[in-house]
């Protein structure tokens, strides 16, 4: 959402802008983090099972590395690198260029809080999904179905945070 308005801009307007914003760089490095995030996690779960498969370990769920700080390290990551993209896109769609690009007027607040919610659509939508409808809620079922009995999960799940990893 944020990226369609943002591209819904007239050019002419987009290059009254400076090049680089502070909001892009916030932007940015929320994006890399998440996506790096992301990424990493989703390689140690797959190391862990061809680990598994390659009988090295005989663990049964994983706790160790991002895993250690969440329990849903790549969910997290993912909803990072979309406020990322938000944020990025609020630099513009929040200020003067975007309101005024938008045909929602130049200094109304009102179409400021336009431009920061349509900003805030994706990650709150993403977010929404990952932890009350698809991701969180489907993998804690499944797993505490499989491990919910045993005293090695249930520690693991009383000291590792759902979503926000603890350092």
């Amino acid at each position: 959402m944020p990226i369609i308005a943002v591209n819904s801009i007239p050019h002419a307007l987009l290059a009254t802008l400076p090049v680089i914003q502070l909001t892009d760089l916030i932007g940015l490095t929320l994006f890399a983090g998440g996506l790096t995030f992301e990424i990493t996690a989703d390689r140690q779960k797959s190391a862990w099972a061809n680990e598994k498969k390659q009988k090295l370990h005989d663990e049964d769920f994983l706790t160790r590395g991002l895993w250690s700080k969440s329990r849903h390290p790549n969910y997290f990551g993912e909803s990072t690198l979309w406020t990322g993209i938000a944020v990025a896109s609020a630099g513009v769609l929040v200020g003067q260029v975007g309101r005024v690009g938008m045909g929602l007027g130049g200094n109304s607040v009102i179409a400021g809080v336009v431009g920061l919610g349509l900003c805030a659509v994706s990650p709150a939508f993403v977010s929404f999904l990952l932890l009350k409808v698809s991701g969180v809620p489907m993998s804690e079922k499944k797993y505490d179905k499989k491990y919910g009995d045993r005293k090695d999960y249930q520690k693991w799940k009383k000291e590792t945070p759902v979503f926000f990893p603890k350092f």
